[in-house]
């Protein structure tokens, strides 16, 4: 067999993990038991691996943050000298059965969502939404303050352990059936899960109200299911990792299995290559702000590794599936079409879970082949939100993966297999 009909077989190997993945919500669980290799004293961060020292200002301020957090410092300063003396380790998210969504920011005690692929047995965790309230706050823009602090506290004590119950006693709730319906109701599931929060609601209101708990307790958490913004997120986030860690290692493959960026950097990682990162400056988002005193200058290159659905096949690979989100970008539906035609370009297969009625039920492209993205000139193309430089999400666009670090991951395949 030469070494075209050894990649071409390894592609499909590959990226039959993510078409044929069944994940699964199972459970809640702290992030020192959920995820694998997370000590104390380690904080995650987005993006490929980066010293303390060489952060952009947003990122240290949520390293500090964790530290305050945990109860590692007492303040800034001391937070700030423990990590630029190495006392407290940072890591990167995607370098773990995880995702640095946002700035990525996890420490040992907080409440992680777990989804494992039942079809290999491999689980990821991601962290939840942080309620209508406080969306986005300390995990993902890295914030803190006394109230983001026991709102955690809240989630974690008073809220999840119930949810927990409830996963148990149901055996679980299934996000791929979630994830296709959601795609024909108008979600691209990265920046728009409208439709999959109705649907996780549908799915769970039932089971949520037999359970045995004190009106209080159900009102809680009913109010925590049907207000908090997106909080499909995380489980999309979660399938899309734990099918992508399913095919880490697959020799001879040049399919993406994660990418990432810190606002320095961005990076990918490839089947073949496994936990090796190639890396290129990090891009900027075209697309509209929130307001017209934003501009280019106020905006962070891409930051957050919510990107990991685009591996899987979601976000912008599934343009066609959410003209409404495209909207928000400025585009209209034929952009949108065109943007999943191109896309068709850059992968290995399509995956027949995903049928769109914008593309006549044709199914959506998965599996980003590093050499087609080089062949063709074509880059993934990424949805995401538009951070400001000091916090805050000022607008939504779309990012491409920058050529070369699919020019660098090519490069060390051939070195590893010629």
């Amino acid at each position: 067999m030469d070494i075209k009909e050894r990649i071409a077989q390894a592609n499909q190997e590959a990226v039959r993990h993510i078409i044929d993945s069944d994940p699964v919500w199972t459970g809640i669980m702290p992030a020192g038991e959920a995820v694998n290799g997370l000590e104390d004293r380690m904080i995650t961060h987005c993006g490929p691996p980066i010293a303390y020292k060489d952060m952009v200002e947003l990122h240290k301020r949520g390293m500090r943050n964790a530290c305050l957090f945990e109860g590692w410092a007492k303040d800034t300063e001391e937070a700030d000298a423990m990590l630029k003396a190495g006392d407290v380790k940072v890591v990167s998210a995607l370098d773990h059965n995880t995702v640095g969504a946002g700035a990525g920011i996890i420490t040992k005690s907080v409440a992680m969502w777990i989804v494992e692929d039942r079809a290999s047995g491999i689980r990821a965790a991601t962290f939840p939404a942080e309620g209508a309230k406080f969306q986005g706050g300390f995990n993902g823009w890295g914030i803190y303050s006394p109230e983001i602090a026991a709102n955690h506290r809240f989630m974690r004590e008073q809220i999840f352990p119930y949810i927990n119950d409830m996963l148990q006693k149901r055996g679980g709730v299934a996000v791929k059936p979630i994830l296709s319906e959601g795609f024909q109701m108008g979600d691209e599931n990265h920046t728009r899960q409208t439709a999959a929060d109705m649907i996780i609601l549908k799915q769970c209101c039932m089971d949520l109200i037999n359970m045995d708990w004190p009106s209080d307790v159900l009102k809680t958490v009913m109010g925590y299911f049907s207000q908090t913004p997106r909080m499909f997120h995380c489980l999309g986030q979660g399938a899309a990792r734990s099918a992508a860690l399913a095919a880490s290692g697959t020799e001879y493959s040049t399919m993406v299995t994660a990418m990432g960026g810190n606002g320095v950097e961005f990076g990918i990682k490839v089947a073949s290559l496994g936990d090796q990162w190639f890396t290129a400056p990090a891009p900027y988002l075209d697309g509209r702000y929130t307001s017209s005193r934003y501009t280019k200058a106020d905006a962070l290159p891409w930051f957050g590794d919510s990107c990991v659905v685009e591996a899987a096949g979601m976000g912008g690979l599934a343009a066609a599936a959410s003209p409404i989100t495209s909207l928000l970008r400025g585009d209209k539906l034929k952009e949108s079409i065109a943007q999943t035609r191109e896309m068709e370009k850059i992968c290995i297969d399509k995956n027949h879970n995903f049928p769109i009625p914008n593309l006549d039920f044709d199914f959506l492209p998965v599996g980003i082949d590093i050499r087609l993205v080089l062949k063709t000139g074509i880059s993934p193309v990424m949805h995401g939100g538009n951070f400001h430089k000091e916090g805050g999400m000022i607008g939504a666009g779309t990012a491409r993966a920058p050529m070369e670090c699919f020019r660098k991951a090519l490069a060390a395949f051939a070195e590893k297999y010629r």
